[in-house]
């Protein structure tokens, strides 16, 4: 089980993705619009806590998030959960 911990909040500017980030480490960011079935798209690449998505997606849309976490010489180390949300219905 993954110990790297990603926070997700909702803020009117978009989803705001919390994770801790070593000094050397890199950290890509990855997303998923649609549920198990979509893939997965990496959204950010060696990405800074905290990252904000902005993509506008249909209201409804299920939304996941994970962060993967890699060595200077691109080796992977370890990944977060997986968190998630589902874009407000107006």
């Amino acid at each position: 089980m993954s110990t790297a911990k990603v926070e997700l909040t909702l803020t009117p500017e978009g989803r705001h993705l919390a994770f801790s980030k070593e000094m050397l480490e890199v950290a890509h960011v990855f997303r998923r619009a649609g549920g198990e079935g979509s893939p997965w798209q990496r959204v950010a690449i060696n990405a800074r806590s905290p990252y904000l998505d902005t993509d506008v997606f249909a209201p409804g849309t299920h939304l996941e998030y994970y962060v993967q976490y890699e060595t200077q010489q691109g080796s992977p180390e370890e990944r977060s959960h997986i968190v998630g949300t589902t874009t407000g219905l107006l």
